[in-house]
C-alpha cells in the first residue's frame, strides 16, 4: 500500500514537473533594442567603398531599417545591428533554446529574404575590437514564407563559411560559439539590384528554460531513485522492527506459558493432572487452554490439535494385566512429552486417548510431528516386550470459537486412522 501511494505521488509530481518545465519555467529576454545596454545602429557598405546608405528609425512597433542600395560595391548591403551588451561585453546564449522573431523585409519588387547574424566575441579571434572580427553565425530567413511570428532554434545558426575561409581557426574554435554574443544583426540579402529596401523589426526575444529539459529529467530520475531508495530503507527498517516484535511476542508467549504451567501446578495439581501419567487430564487441558485464550489469544492461533490413541490397548490389558497396561500408558505419555516443544500441550483425554495442542502451528506441520511421534513408538522399549503403536488424527483451529469443532474433527480423523488399519496419521479436512 505504501509503495502504491509513493508511485502515485511520484507519477503526479513527474507529470506536473514535466508540464511546468515545458510551459512555466521559461525565461524570456528581449533583444529588440529596448533592453538595457541594447543599442540599435545602421551599417552599410560605405565603409567598404560602396555607395549604399542605410538609416534606422524607431516606430511604435519596433525599428525600421531603410536602405538605398546603390551600385558601386561588389556586394552592396545594409545592416541593422542590435548591441547586446556594454562595450567589450557580450551575452551568453547557452541558457536559451530559440530566437523568436517578428520581422518583415521588402524591396522594389516585394518581399525579399534577409540574413540574420549572431556575432560572437572571443579573444582568440576578435581581440582587435572590430565588428568584422566577430564570428558571424548566419541564418537566411524569408519572412514572407513564415508565420507572422517565427521561432528559430539557435542550433540552426551556423558559422558563415566566408568568414571561416578568411580566418582559419583551430578545430576547437571553428564550430558555433554563442557564449559571448555581442551583436544581433539583420542584413539585406546578397546580390540585390539597386533600389529602396526596408527591414521592419517588431519583436526579437531569446527564449529558454530556467532548467534545461535534460537537466530537469535527470533531476526527476534522481528524485525517483532517491524516493525508491528511501522506501527500501524504510521497508527494511519496518521488517526488522516486525521481526523484533515477533520475537518479543514469542518470548512473551513462552513466559506466559511457563507462568501458566506454574500456576496450574499451584492451584489444582490433583484436579488438573492425570495421576498415572503425570500429564494434564481433560479438565487441566481445558483450564490451560482457557487461560491461553484469555491472555495470549492473538499468539495462539493457528492451533493444531492432535488426537493420539494407543492401538489395541484393551487387548494389552486383557493379556498382560492392568499393571502392564498402566506402564504402557506412562511410557506413552513420556514419549509424547519428550518429542514436543515446550509451548505444546499434552493431556490424557481419557483411557488410552491423548490430546496434543500446538500453538502457532498449522495442520501440515502437525502431521509431520505426529508422524515423528508415531515412528518413535516403534523404537521405544515397552514392558513385557510389547510392540506398541498408535493412531493419530490431526485438525487445525483458527479461532477460539472453533476449538470444540476442531477437537471433534481431530477425533474423527483419529477413528479414520483406526479404520484404515491403525498405526498411521490422518488429517481432517482438505
Amino acid at each position: 500500500m505504501v509503495l502504491r501511494r509513493l508511485l502515485l505521488v511520484l507519477s503526479v509530481l513527474t507529470l506536473l514537473g514535466l508540464y511546468a518545465n515545458a510551459f512555466w519555467m521559461t525565461r524570456v529576454l528581449r533583444v529588440d533594442g529596448h533592453g538595457p545596454d541594447q543599442v540599435v545602429t545602421a551599417v552599410d557598405d560605405r565603409g567598404e567603398g560602396g555607395r549604399s546608405e542605410g538609416q534606422v528609425v524607431p516606430d511604435g512597433e519596433g525599428w525600421r531599417l531603410r536602405c538605398e542600395i546603390r551600385a558601386g560595391y561588389e556586394w552592396p548591403f545594409c545592416d541593422m545591428q542590435v548591441a547586446l551588451g556594454a562595450e567589450g561585453q557580450g551575452l551568453d546564449l547557452s541558457a536559451f533554446d530559440l530566437l523568436r522573431l517578428r520581422v518583415s523585409s521588402s524591396g522594389p519588387a516585394g518581399p525579399v529574404p534577409l540574413r540574420v547574424f549572431l556575432r560572437n566575441r572571443d579573444p582568440a579571434y576578435s581581440g582587435s575590437g572590430r565588428v568584422a572580427d566577430l564570428k558571424p553565425h548566419e541564418l537566411v530567413l524569408d519572412p514572407s514564407r513564415e508565420a507572422q511570428t517565427v521561432d528559430v532554434p539557435l542550433t540552426q545558426f551556423m558559422v558563415a563559411s566566408w568568414w571561416s575561409q578568411q580566418r582559419p581557426l583551430p578545430l576547437k574554435l571553428s564550430g558555433p560559439q554563442l557564449k559571448e554574443v555581442a551583436l544581433l544583426s539583420f542584413t539585406t540579402g546578397g546580390g540585390l539590384p539597386p533600389g529602396l529596401y526596408e527591414i521592419h523589426l517588431q519583436q526579437a526575444e531569446l527564449r529558454g528554460h530556467w532548467i534545461s529539459a535534460a537537466s530537469f529529467r535527470l533531476g526527476l530520475i534522481g528524485l525517483w531513485m532517491f524516493s525508491l531508495l528511501g522506501y527500501l530503507l524504510w521497508e527494511g527498517r519496518q521488517s526488522r522492527q516486525q521481526l523484533a516484535h515477533s520475537i518479543r511476542r514469542k518470548l512473551v508467549l513462552q513466559r506466559a506459558h511457563a507462568a501458566l504451567q506454574a500456576q496450574s501446578e499451584d492451584l489444582a495439581a490433583l484436579a488438573h493432572r492425570d495421576a498415572l501419567t503425570g500429564v494434564s487430564n481433560r479438565m487441566g487441558l481445558e483450564h490451560d487452554l482457557h487461560l491461553l485464550i484469555r491472555s495470549q489469544e492473538d499468539m495462539l492461533f493457528p492451533l493444531a490439535l492432535v488426537f493420539a490413541d494407543i492401538d489395541r490397548f484393551k487387548l494389552i490389558n486383557d493379556q498382560h494385566g492392568h499393571e502392564v497396561g498402566d506402564e504402557v500408558l506412562r511410557r506413552f505419555a513420556a514419549a509424547l512429552k519428550s518429542n514436543l516443544q515446550r509451548e505444546d500441550l499434552v493431556a490424557r483425554w481419557g483411557g488410552e486417548e491423548f490430546v496434543l495442542l500446538m500453538p502457532q502451528t498449522r495442520a501440515a506441520e502437525a502431521v509431520v510431528v505426529a508422524e515423528r511421534l508415531r515412528e518413535c513408538l516403534h523404537v521405544r522399549e515397552w514392558p513385557a516386550g510389547l510392540a506398541v503403536t498408535a493412531s493419530f488424527g490431526v485438525a487445525q483451529c483458527e479461532s477460539a470459537s472453533e476449538v470444540d469443532a476442531s477437537l471433534r474433527a481431530a477425533d474423527r480423523a483419529m477413528y479414520q486412522a483406526k479404520a484404515q488399519g491403525r498405526d498411521r496419521v490422518v488429517r481432517a479436512g482438505p
